[in-house]
């Protein structure tokens, strides 16, 4: 699922900013379904069954017409999903501004690791070339305004933007793996399962660190790894991080 391939830049931005596009009126019946209501589909089917769950024919049953009724209006799947990206942005919930900039700063850090976990699919329709419609730019437009008072350069507000998004993404992702993971089984199951095996293989003189860290860590965590803990963790050395940024020594 991707949106790079999307053919004919030209006749995805007129998709993309249909609303501030004049169309003309069109002749001959009212057409059946809108692009709205076809990105709406699909952003439906994604959030329930996948990322490749919005196919042209899935979405056509989905909305009740016949595939080429979607052609139509949708000249492929890259270019809906590229419709779909957008839409997924412009819709996001954000939390309301807030005074000081790095809770606004966590605040973007949040609201976007909540927007991942609701809509999965766009960690798979991730792209360096997005969809340059009104989601796409909205946000950033947004999301730059977080970083007003800090006193960074035109570079690394872009930079420590990237790496925010970065970690809230690739945070999320963990986070849908292990509910995955958590479908097919306990994980506490499977390391049961494993415990006598590892044991006789590895013994604390041949991987003092491993055992010794890897159990503490186990006991407080629950198990090898917890995806939440990791975002919770993570997060307060990325505010840390970006506050250096903006005022070096401010944390001697």
């Amino acid at each position: 699922m991707t949106v790079t391939d999307a053919s004919e830049p030209a006749c995805l931005l007129r998709l993309l900013w249909r609303s501030r596009l004049a169309v003309p009126a069109r002749r001959g019946p009212k057409a059946r379904v809108s692009i709205d209501q076809i990105v709406a589909a699909g952003i439906a089917l994604a959030d329930r069954d996948g990322a490749e769950a919005p196919t042209i024919r899935a979405v056509a049953a989905s909305v009740g017409v016949a595939p080429m009724t979607i052609y139509s209006h949708v000249p492929d799947k890259a270019t809906l999903v590229a419709l779909m990206v957008d839409q997924a942005l412009r819709d996001m919930p954000t939390t309301p501004i807030a005074t000081d900039p790095i809770e606004r700063l966590g605040n973007v850090l949040d609201d976007n690791h909540r927007l991942y976990l609701a809509h999965p699919w766009l960690i798979a329709a991730y792209t360096e070339r997005p969809p340059m419609g009104p989601g796409v730019i909205g946000k950033y437009e947004r999301e730059l305004a977080a970083f007003d008072g800090m006193r960074l350069s035109a570079l690394d507000v872009d930079s420590a933007l990237t790496f925010l998004l970065n970690f809230a993404r690739s945070a999320a992702a963990d986070v849908v793996a292990a509910r995955a993971e958590a479908e097919r089984g306990s994980a506490g199951d499977w390391w049961a399962a494993l415990e006598p095996e590892l044991t006789a293989l590895i013994s604390a003189a041949d991987y003092p660190l491993a055992t010794a860290i890897g159990t503490q860590a186990g006991e407080a965590l629950g198990g090898a790894y917890n995806a939440d803990h990791a975002y919770r963790f993570g997060r307060a050395r990325v505010l840390t991080a970006i506050a250096e940024l903006a005022d070096p020594g401010a944390s001697e």
